[in-house]
C-alpha cells in the first residue's frame, strides 16, 4: 500500500516536461505514415551497353555462355520541378540452346551452327523473343531518388510502347513500395531508345537498325531524355 502511494505521488510530482517527453516518445512508436507526396513525373537519361560486341541479325554462338548482361549507367532525372538519380540493375537474359545437327535453329539465333553443346545470344530475335520477359526480371525493384525523396518499387509488368518520333520502347509499371507515406502509388517508366553506336549502322537511331542485316550491329543505345520519363502517382 505504501509503495502504491509513493507511485502516485511520483507521478503526481513529475515535472510537465517529463510528461511531454513520454508522450511524445509514445508518439512515435505508434505513427502513423502522413500524407503521400504530390505526383510527378521526371525526364530520364541514360545509356543502355549491350554485351559485347551487341545485337545483331544474326547474334552469337559459342560455349559455356549461359547468360549475357546489358549494362544501364548514367542514369539522370531532370525535368520541370525534378531533380534525382535512380539505380538500375543490370539486365540478365539466358542464353538459347542451338539445335544440334541443324544449322541456323532455333530460327532466333541464325548464328547457330548446329554444333552439340553451343548456345546463341544477342540476336534480333532473341530481344524481340523474350525482351519485356527479361526486363521484367531483372527490374521488379527499382530505386529513385526525386527532389530528395528515396522511392522504392515492385514492378509487376514490362511492355514494349511506340515512342514519339518512331523510337522503340518498354514500359516498366508496378507500385511503390516505399516511403510508407507512398506505399500503393503507381510507378511507370518509360524508356525511349535514342541514338546508338555500333559498327555498320543504317542510321543514328535505334530503329533505323532494328533487324537490320549483317554486319549491323548494335552496342549501346541512349535512353532518350526527350521521350522517356518515370512517373509516379
Amino acid at each position: 500500500m505504501i509503495r502504491k502511494m509513493l507511485v502516485v505521488a511520483a507521478v503526481i510530482a513529475m515535472p510537465m516536461s517529463a510528461a511531454a517527453v513520454i508522450g511524445v516518445t509514445g508518439g512515435v512508436a505508434g505513427a502513423v505514415a502522413g500524407p503521400p507526396d504530390p505526383p510527378v513525373t521526371c525526364t530520364i537519361s541514360s545509356t543502355v551497353t549491350f554485351a559485347a560486341p551487341g545485337i545483331s541479325l544474326n547474334g552469337q554462338v559459342g560455349t559455356g555462355v549461359k547468360t549475357t548482361q546489358t549494362t544501364v549507367s548514367s542514369e539522370t532525372l531532370g525535368g520541370v520541378g525534378c531533380v534525382g538519380s535512380s539505380s538500375i540493375n543490370p539486365i540478365v537474359a539466358k542464353t538459347v540452346k542451338c539445335v544440334k545437327n541443324q544449322p541456323g535453329q532455333p530460327s532466333t539465333n541464325p548464328a547457330c551452327n548446329g554444333v552439340s553443346g553451343t548456345e546463341g545470344w544477342d540476336s534480333w530475335g532473341d530481344f524481340a523473343a523474350t525482351g519485356t520477359a527479361t526486363i521484367l526480371k531483372s527490374t521488379k525493384k527499382l530505386n529513385f531518388t526525386i527532389n530528395g525523396i528515396p522511392y522504392q518499387t515492385k514492378n509487376t509488368s514490362a511492355t514494349s510502347v511506340s515512342c514519339a518520333g518512331g523510337e522503340v520502347g518498354f514500359q516498366i509499371s508496378g507500385t511503390i513500395k516505399a516511403p510508407k507515406n507512398d506505399k500503393g502509388q503507381t510507378d511507370v517508366l518509360t524508356a525511349c531508345l535514342g541514338t546508338v553506336t555500333g559498327t555498320s549502322l543504317l542510321g543514328p537511331n535505334f530503329q533505323d537498325n532494328l533487324f537490320a542485316p549483317a554486319p549491323t550491329t548494335v552496342a549501346s543505345a541512349q535512353i532518350d531524355p526527350a521521350t522517356s520519363t518515370v512517373a509516379i502517382s
